[in-house]
């Protein structure tokens, strides 16, 4: 077992990181770990968290990915890249993104994003409103199919 002194100071930065927002486990850990925590610390931390229902990668995975798609309109594409990059494992990802798009339609959000971008470009011609559109909707993650069906 690690020394009561470091598992306080771990937890007490745990509790401050998390303060801000909702972490993934990995996120978590990786932040201990940068603060020069032992690796058995910062298990024992994490175990903790997790019993406390402070971390609970569900959680995490299902909020982020629909504040992001809500807000941000984002679709599957970069929705995941983004479930990958905080660490979170295929299956989790897989299944937050099937449960949410059985809810909310990718095509609306493209749409929505589409509409929100129009009002801006007025004064361009029809090619070059395309292009950038297709551009913005990549970027956002799309799929080429949806992408080809909102612009049409």
């Amino acid at each position: 077992m690690p020394p009561e002194e470091e598992v306080q100071q771990a937890r007490s930065l745990a509790y401050r990181y998390l303060s801000y927002r909702d972490r993934s486990e990995r996120e978590t850990a990786d932040h201990l770990r940068k603060k020069g925590l032992d690796e058995a610390v910062v298990q024992e931390t994490l175990r903790y968290l997790k019993e406390a229902n402070y971390l609970d990668d569900r959680r995490f995975a299902e909020h982020w990915a629909r504040t992001r798609a809500e807000n941000k309109q984002f679709g599957k594409y970069r929705l995941r890249q983004e479930l990958v990059g905080k660490g979170l494992t295929q299956d989790l990802i897989d299944e937050t993104l099937d449960a949410l798009f059985d809810t909310v339609r990718e095509i609306d959000l493209a749409r929505a994003c589409v509409e929100k971008k129009l009002r801006s470009m007025q004064d361009l011609d029809p090619d070059k409103k395309k292009r950038r559109l297709t551009g913005l909707l990549q970027r956002k993650g799309f799929s080429s199919h949806i992408i080809y069906q909102v612009l049409d």
